[in-house]
């Protein structure tokens, strides 16, 4: 499995450190630098779109000795931590596989927004499919060694069947409660899906055999985590409408629930996903932090042109579409959105 540098993500995300400074005179100098290099990435951006994207070898940084299947507890002295639940079922294969050998650009967002947190994987599907029901990744922190332990681990993750038409959702939510969280005191769950679990109303359903009900594994992911986030992945309007049933306060649905059933193109939808992840952690962390995820990532865009000619366009469309998740008055967002666009 081959996938993006690390370092070389890393390194785009130093370039935002200046934004987080309480020197007045730094931030400015952040601020016209970025400035200069989203406009120098603008002039050639067509140039760059037919380029093939960089890959790092596997054997630079797979290491057996590093793998971490199974999730024991973050390390002593972390605060916060993100647990990630991933549907790894074969109609979501598409999207998992992505995230999967998304884990360096995961990481890096993560180093820049929240470097002191660590981060764990579930990939899950249902109990038919046996050992492969879960595969966890191990609590990591966002920097080398962690880069390494999770792109070794994963290559050990294949993916799923899940057989009949929901995935075992109830199950992996409880499961998600159980987890030992050592010293954290602020715990973050995010569950990525294209359906939803047994009993929640879809079709063709088997039930779940071990007889857990969804609705007490909503109680009780309520009460084990802060805050809990679902992402709605699949191209299904009436599924998505289903999914509204895992947020146990309804009034937070417009916020906690992300929809991209409207995006119909499934490798759009499958490059959204994982910044979506890395958009909810923002959301949490404040203001200063979603101004730096969403100029990263319109830089990031810009200099990686997976959009051809209309990157610019199809980019800022697409920002804006994560913009109707904050609850922030309207002359806020567009006042940050300035500054992302640099206009």
């Amino acid at each position: 499995m081959s996938g993006n540098n690390y370092s070389d993500y890393r390194s785009r995300g130093i370039a935002y450190s200046g934004f987080a400074s309480s020197d007045e005179r730094e931030r400015k100098k952040a601020e016209k630098l970025r400035a200069e290099r989203v406009e120098k990435a603008k002039e050639t951006v067509h140039e760059k779109s037919t380029k093939a994207r960089p890959k790092r070898e596997d054997n630079a940084v797979y290491d057996d000795k590093l793998v971490r299947l199974g999730i024991t507890k973050p390390k002593p002295g972390v605060k916060r931590v993100y647990v990630i639940y991933i549907d790894n079922s074969g109609s979501n294969r598409v999207i998992a596989a992505h995230l999967r050998k998304s884990s360096a650009w995961l990481l890096s967002l993560l180093k820049m927004l929240d470097p002191e947190a660590q981060i764990a994987f579930v990939y899950f599907s249902d109990h038919t499919d046996g050992s492969q029901f879960t595969q966890e990744v191990d609590f990591v922190s966002p920097d080398e060694e962690g880069d390494k332990i999770m792109f070794s681990t994963i290559s050990h993750i294949s993916a799923a069947n899940g057989f009949d038409v929901p995935e075992a959702h109830e199950c992996a939510l409880k499961a998600a409660c159980e987890i030992n969280f050592g010293g954290a005191v602020e715990k973050h769950l995010i569950m990525i899906s294209d359906v939803v679990g047994h009993g929640m109303g879809m079709p063709f359903d088997d039930g779940c055999p071990a007889q857990q009900s969804w609705k007490k594994s909503v109680e009780l992911v309520a009460k084990t985590y802060d805050t809990f986030h679902f992402i709605g992945c699949g191209d299904d309007a009436e599924v998505c409408e289903l999914q509204q049933q895992f947020i146990s306060d309804p009034k937070r649905v417009p916020w906690d629930l992300i929809d991209l059933s409207m995006v119909k193109d499934e490798q759009h939808r499958m490059r959204i996903t994982g910044n979506a992840i890395m958009f909810l952690i923002a959301r949490q962390l404040g203001r200063q932090a979603m101004e730096m995820f969403l100029g990263f990532l319109y830089e990031k865009w810009l200099d990686d042109p997976i959009f051809g000619e209309a990157t610019d366009a199809r980019a800022q469309e697409m920002i804006r579409r994560f913009t109707k998740y904050l609850e922030w008055p309207e002359t806020e967002i567009e006042d940050m959105l300035k500054k992302v666009f640099v206009q």
